[in-house]
């Protein structure tokens, strides 16, 4: 009872006022680099960025196949900005390597108190990671697992994965297509293709988010 009400307590302090929050995020994989970041401040009334077991906006695709932010905001900047404060795309120090640490800023306030972040694992066919709509608080961390967009199939061939492990085999990146077809957490990597298993698979969580305000 005393830890809620003190949750509650700290809360209430967060959504008072503006807030400016900091994300330390750390990629926790091996070798899967991550893409520039999607980065949204928003309310309950946007559209959130997906749903686990439901189909990916083209939008969410793009980033999760290409490692491109750039759909996704201009989607919520001009189609459907209901509920968003404010959205940006992230690339300072871009690709970031298995045990790199990026700091990203964002302004919380009562009327948007929720905060988005996606990037791809671009080592891969449609692997992202995300922070999903999340009201944070300060102190807080986050471990973050993989999550596979279900837009592409995972035939881990170089002709379809954009990251740097395929720069000198393919470096077209065309959409290998007949994915699952709905987003769900990712089942790793397993060397079927062009790269070998041992070299870029991963136990989830691939991303770790701190939160300090």
């Amino acid at each position: 009872m005393k830890l809620t009400q003190s949750f509650m307590s700290l809360s209430s302090l967060i959504i008072s006022s503006a807030a400016a929050v900091t994300l330390t995020i750390t990629n926790e994989s091996f070798d899967q680099p991550f893409s520039p970041f999607f980065v949204m401040v928003h309310n309950s009334n946007a559209q959130s960025l997906y749903v686990r077991g439901e189909e990916a906006s083209a939008e969410l695709a793009i980033l999760a196949e290409d490692g491109d932010p750039s759909a996704l905001v201009d989607y919520y900047t001009t189609e459907n900005n209901e509920g968003v404060g404010s959205v940006t795309s992230f690339s300072e120090g871009v690709p970031y390597f298995g045990g790199d640490t990026l700091q990203i800023e964002v302004d919380v306030t009562e009327e948007f108190p929720l905060v988005t972040i996606a990037t791809m694992a671009i080592n891969t066919n449609d692997c992202f990671v995300s922070l999903n709509g999340a009201y944070l608080y300060d102190g807080q961390v986050l471990d973050l697992p993989g999550l596979d967009a279900g837009s592409e199939e995972n035939n881990e061939l170089c002709e379809s994965i954009p990251g740097p492990a395929c720069a000198e085999i393919d470096g077209n990146n065309t959409s290998s297509g007949n994915g699952e077809g709905f987003v769900h957490v990712h089942r790793g990597f397993f060397g079927i293709g062009d790269l070998d298993r041992e070299d870029f698979d991963w136990r989830n969580p691939m991303m770790r988010v701190s939160v300090s305000f």
